[in-house]
């Protein structure tokens, strides 16, 4: 597993050495300030490595002998250092196994976690950037190990149960199947809250200091590069890093022509610090020569005295007069450093007073800095902690590690004491520091674990098993009294033999139990473990389980065997019962008179019933190498592919398709895929369904369709052959008929004007007669050819206000016959789309019988508004006229049909078939109802679209 080295430590190591060389330079008083600061950062440092510093114990030899306990002893160990485990089934979405720790973070048992939906849980307390952030460094890893295991490292923020951000590194193997896809990956996560919290406090710290801060590796490239040295040398730190120190840093000759330069080189190889006694003037990128004062020391890890870097400060002296402000600065970044610190520090003097806590401190104890402040560490009800402080004072680090008791809040914590003592300028002890860390809250959950351990015994005391103690040396077997009860005897126990026991035992379970005894003794098996009929005290045989486990002697040979048994009658009649229960679905299954086959996500196929081996021509023994798709006609493979992966998603999912059976016949079904668990394994339920019948009853409907159509097409036609037969006869009819009738016309007046004194008073009105004759055969033909040309001329639509049309139509009719007193009235603003032309000529005709028909009534009305009727609008045109007998409603809209005589009403019967073909050419209807002299209303549509 691959491992990341904090830049923590590194960072530390920079800020004590930068301290000690500030300390070098500055005078007093600032110099005891800088040399009681150092000790407080080294003794940080020292707790940090002592911490990590791997320990190698005794019982070491006996974990390499057992590799399982070695298991144990790893995970028990990374458990106590926080680490939590886990190994997640990507399949599954769902954890195999998580550290029991985990629910201090999530808030949710270990338990919980394990069932599904607990990996969903845990992801959504990822902020989605980190979330984001892990699958592209997943995705990186994965297209750099294309092959075998993969592992990466992850870094990424956990909101825990109190909503509160917690930073987790996560050292993560994905592991591939015998397909090269993943299928689960095992992590070992440790939260590093305060490793990141400390690191951008170091990153802050560094980064605030005026000088300039360099560090390189054991190469001497540059692998630090604070701000100082950019504002010192003129380089950016993007273009620094990486690059040999010597390259950037460029020093002029001394006085006496000698090369100057860092001594980064002779520190890595002898591990000794390095001051320059004398400043040296540096030429920076612009140039420009700057005094400097140089001091470079090794870096340096515990317990190994070669370099791995070299720390480099500079100092401009041309500021040498703000020393003293700086280091004070520096002071003042230290004090937010400890009082960042999740320890808690304290100070104290020789008197054992103490003379500074940070913030941690204060909250272990529960007192505020000023209580604590001044505080004599004698004055502690408990002095538990003294002689850690007493051994700081003599000179030597102290420590202590239990429990202490709060005289002043009444409470017992537990916590660990380091303690270190703190020296002058003289080497003098002044004082000392203690670290304290407070290690209460783990107590409290080892303890709480005893107690479950504790209570877990006592509860299998409890349990409805009996016990059985065997000798395999004398033979003798001991019956506890709950064993007894389970077969039905009321001796409270029993001492017997085990072929007394073998002869209670069902004779088709004796040979196994025997041979499974036989190979536990031998060291075969773990333990022993067989589920048995015994004979109870009534002759009836129940089901038994037994367990236990044999105690062996220096050489390995069992000299006692011990374990329980309890009654499982119960358990073995259901799983008869759904052994039943199995074979009768599964004989449902197979007289299903449909297609089924159960498939993994993959599309392999585990089920097949002998229906989808009929309509496939395939059998159980062809399961192995057929998929889903393979069973589908090439063309729908695709479609099918999707709505499977769907059916995963959302649980079902249906299409129409044609399955590809053995012998290359095609074979249309509707096919059903529906997502189940079989085995804690999500699959898929299909389910093909033979539609032969259905597909070729819609095939002979699409061929009567077809059919049909045509039919219509062909009558349609001739239909329409006719009805322009019929108006060119009609228009050729109309306009022959038109020059006899102008001649008859013609030569009637002439001899009627002529020839006016030779006729008789009954010849002239016979002429007159015979001119009105004349005269209503050519409104006849006008009215033909209009109705002619309404029939033929093309629609052109458009937004038309009914309301202005009707209004200068009446207007028009107002003027023809000014002596009528007519009361009209028009609804406003009524909108249609429609063909102008037409339908002006249709309201004309509607008004127009108004007008008429109402000449006789003194107190003439007519009506011209519209009404919604569901999804239509419906116009009207009503009057208080002549009126009509409903009788022969349906004749008013034919030609030439007419319900008053010549003598009441002129007109010539075509004007509302006119009306009808215009309304009928808009898609539209028309109607009229009517009663005799109460006057008629004409309604009329016109189509979908009029509104």
């Amino acid at each position: 597993m691959k491992t990341s080295v904090s830049r923590a430590p590194l960072i530390v190591l920079c800020l004590t050495w930068l301290l000690w060389l500030i300390a070098q330079w500055l005078a007093t008083p600032a110099l005891a300030l800088a040399t009681a600061a150092f000790p407080a950062i080294a003794s940080l440092w020292a707790v940090f490595v002592a911490q990590r510093r791997p320990r190698v114990t005794a019982p070491l030899r006996q974990r390499q002998a057992d590799p399982d306990l070695l298991a144990r002893d790893v995970e028990e160990a990374l458990a106590c250092q926080g680490h939590i485990l886990y190994r997640l089934d990507l399949q599954r979405r769902a954890y195999d196994y998580i550290s029991p720790n985990i629910e201090h973070l999530i808030g949710a048992p270990e338990s919980a976690l394990l069932r599904d939906g607990g990996w969903a849980h845990v992801k959504s307390r990822i902020p989605p950037s980190d979330a984001e952030q892990i699958r592209q460094r997943i995705r990186a890893a994965l297209a750099e190990s294309p092959d075998g295991p993969c592992d990466v490292e992850l870094e990424y923020r956990l909101r825990d149960i109190h909503g509160q951000t917690r930073w987790l590194r996560d050292s993560v193997r994905l592991v591939r199947d015998a397909n090269g896809r993943v299928c689960h990956t095992t992590g070992a996560a440790i939260e590093i809250t305060e490793t990141k919290t400390a690191e951008q406090r170091a990153q802050v710290t560094l980064r605030a200091i005026d000088d300039a801060v360099m560090a390189t590796d054991d190469a001497g490239r540059i692998t630090l590069f604070n701000p100082g040295a950019v504002a010192l040398t003129g380089w950016q730190e993007d273009e620094a890093l990486g690059k040999p120190v010597d390259a950037l840093i460029r020093f002029a000759p001394t006085l006496d022509q000698r090369p100057a330069a860092l001594p980064v080189d002779t520190v890595l190889k002898t591990g000794v610090a390095v001051r320059c006694a004398e400043a040296m003037t540096l030429i920076n990128r612009a140039g420009q020569r700057i005094p400097v004062l140089d001091s470079t020391a090794p870096i340096q890890m515990s317990g190994d005295p070669a370099p791995v870097g070299a720390v480099i400060v500079l100092r401009d002296e041309r500021a040498s007069s703000e020393s003293l402000r700086r280091l004070n600065e520096s002071e003042a970044r230290y004090r937010t450093l400890v009082e960042s610190s999740p320890v808690g520090i304290f100070h104290f003097d020789r008197e054992h007073r103490i003379t500074f806590v940070n913030s941690r401190f204060s909250d272990i104890l529960e007192r505020r800095a000023d209580q604590l402040v001044g505080l004599d560490l004698r004055s502690l009800a408990d002095a538990a902690v003294l002689p850690a402080v007493r051994s700081a004072l003599e000179g030597h680090q102290g420590r202590y590690e239990g429990p202490y008791h709060d005289a002043r809040s009444n409470r017992d914590i537990r916590f660990s004491i380091r303690t270190a003592p703190v020296f002058d300028a003289q080497a003098r002890i002044v004082g000392g520091v203690g670290i304290v860390e407070d290690y209460t809250a783990k107590y409290d959950a080892e303890r709480k674990l005893r107690e479950s351990e504790t209570r877990y015994a006592l509860a299998m005391r409890g349990t409805n098993e009996g016990l059985w103690d065997w000798n395999p040396l004398t033979m003798e077997l001991f019956l506890s009294s709950r064993l007894m009860a389970l077969l039905g005897e009321a001796a409270e126990s029993l001492r017997t033999t085990s072929d007394a026991w073998l002869a209670r035992m069902h004779p088709d379970d004796r040979d196994v139990y025997y041979l499974r005894m036989v190979a536990h003794l031998k060291g075969e098996t773990q333990h022993f473990e067989l589920e048995f009929r015994m004979a109870t005290h009534d002759g009836s045989y129940r089901w038994f389980r037994s367990r236990g486990i044999a105690q062996r002697d220096e050489t390995g040979n069992a000299y006692r065997m011990v374990g329980s048994m309890g009654d499982i009658t119960a358990r073995k009649r259901a799983e008869m019962q759904l052994t039943n229960e199995l074979a009768f679905s599964r004989t449902l299954v197979d007289s299903l008179p449909v297609g089924l086959c159960v498939a993994r996500r993959d599309g392999a196929l585990t089920l097949l019933n002998p229906y989808f081996g009929r309509l496939t021509g395939y059998t159980i023994d062809d399961l192995g190498a057929l998929t889903v798709s393979d069973l589908i006609v090439a063309e729908d493979r695709p479609l099918i592919e999707q709505r499977l992966e769907r059916a995963y998603d959302e649980g079902t999912a249906w299409a129409e398709t044609q399955i590809a059976s053995r012998d290359g016949r095609r074979l249309p079904v509707s096919f059903l895929a529906r997502r189940v668990t079989l085995h804690d394994i999500d699959q898929l339920l299909c389910i093909a369904t033979d539609i032969s019948e259905r597909k070729n009853a819609e095939q002979q409907m699409r061929n009567l369709n077809r059919e049909l159509e045509s039919r219509v097409a062909d009558r349609t036609a001739q239909l329409a052959a006719a009805v322009k037969e019929l108006e060119t006869f009609s228009y050729s009819v109309s306009h022959d008929l038109r020059s006899p009738l102008r001649a008859i016309d013609g030569y009637a007046r002439i001899i009627r004007d002529d020839y006016r004194e030779a006729f008789t008073q009954e010849a002239h009105v016979l002429f007159e007669r015979m001119l009105a004759a004349v005269s209503r055969m050519s409104d006849l033909i006008d009215d033909l050819l209009e109705l002619s040309r309404v029939s033929r001329r093309p629609l052109n639509r458009k937004r038309i206000n009914l309301s202005d049309m009707a209004e200068t139509i009446l207007g028009a009719l107002a003027q023809s016959q000014p002596y009528r007193q007519i009361t009209t009235r028009i609804d406003p603003d009524m909108r249609v789309f429609a063909d102008a032309k037409l339908l002006q000529i249709a309201i004309e005709n509607l008004l127009g019988n108004a007008w008429k028909f109402t000449a006789k009534h003194a107190d003439a009305r007519i009506h011209l508004y519209s009404t919604r009727a569901g999804d239509e609008t419906v116009f009207c045109v009503e009057d208080n006229g002549a009126g009509f007998d409903m009788r022969y409603a349906d004749k008013l809209f034919g030609p030439f049909q007419r319900l008053h005589t010549d003598r009441d009403f002129e007109g010539t019967g075509i004007g509302l078939a006119t009306v009808s073909r215009i309304i009928q050419r808009h898609g539209g209807r028309v109607w009229a109802e009517g009663e005799v002299d109460k006057g008629a209303r004409f309604y009329f549509t016109l189509g979908d679209i009029d509104n």
